[in-house]
């Protein structure tokens, strides 16, 4: 049987410490036997892997070791997710475009009987800023932008969510956004109806999920990244943002740390829960 460091009581740690003293923990291969069973990896399924906070993702864990399912909408167009699963064997990059039901149902079919640790919903659109305005929405970019950010969550979790339950982390994540807050001022809730929307909605849906699936052990987390410096959105915001590098590694230190106590609640990238 296999154990993370993650599931192992800090008491038991402290025993095995002590058993290392002795000569039956002090040859150099005990030693190496015990480092990896304290450390081993696992498997995360990534969404939307192909830039951004999802690409730094896979390359983050593919470094930790763990075994990446990177999904993007057309692995070839994606030429740095190709040269990363080159450079690490424990890359997969897989096709799977969140609006299509049959090629998420088809990929997990195929994944059937892999047990997936964390799932990342991390797949997301902002939709152009000139069409949520309220004399030009644009309802079909609103069906878009509501197919990516929350439909999408909803079908992927479903799909992979046995998968997730076989596994030792049992974990879900997706990334959501403080616009989706419905405790903002007035001021600050002006115009991205479509966005904030779709934010909303992928909340309520997360709080559901880790409500049907606390029964499987499943923990549901909500992480909001802030402004990162990808581009995404367009808005025109000149303040301070993250690097994709320190957004992802906030949000695997999230997933690490993800308990009862925190999920279903919006966690931001400084670890302080938010209204909303």
């Amino acid at each position: 049987m296999c154990f993370r460091s993650s599931q192992i009581p800090g008491m038991l740690i402290a025993m095995f410490a002590l058993l290392g003293s002795l000569s039956l923990f002090s040859s150099p291969m005990m030693a190496q036997d015990m480092a990896a069973l304290l450390d081993e990896p696992g498997t995360v399924l990534i969404t939307g892997s192909s830039r951004g906070i999802g690409f730094e993702l896979s390359k983050q864990y593919a470094v930790r070791k763990w075994k990446v399912i990177a999904t993007c909408r057309t692995p070839s167009e994606s030429d740095a997710l190709v040269r990363l699963s080159e450079k690490y064997p424990n890359v997969i990059v897989e096709e799977m475009d969140v609006t299509d039901i049959g090629e998420i149902e088809a990929l997990a079919k195929k994944y059937a009987d892999t047990a997936i640790d964390v799932l990342i919903n991390n797949a997301g659109i902002f939709g152009a800023v000139k069409l949520q305005k309220l004399d030009e929405l644009d309802y079909k970019t609103f069906v878009d932008v509501m197919a990516v950010n929350t439909f999408g969550p909803l079908k992927v979790s479903q799909a992979f969510a046995n998968n997730i339950a076989a596994s030792e982390e049992k974990k879900i994540i997706t990334i959501t956004s403080g616009l989706g807050s419905m405790t903002l001022t007035e001021e600050a809730m002006q115009g991205y109806y479509f966005y904030r929307a779709s934010k909303a909605g992928v909340n309520i849906i997360s709080r559901t999920l880790s409500a049907d699936l606390r029964d499987e052990g499943i923990l549901v987390g909500l992480f909001n990244p802030g402004i990162v410096d990808t581009g995404f959105g367009g808005t025109n915001y000149d303040g301070p943002k993250l690097s994709p590098e320190e957004a992802a590694a906030a949000l695997i230190g999230f997933i690490e740390t993800l308990s009862p106590e925190t999920a279903a609640t919006m966690i931001n990238y400084d670890g302080v829960p938010m209204p909303w």
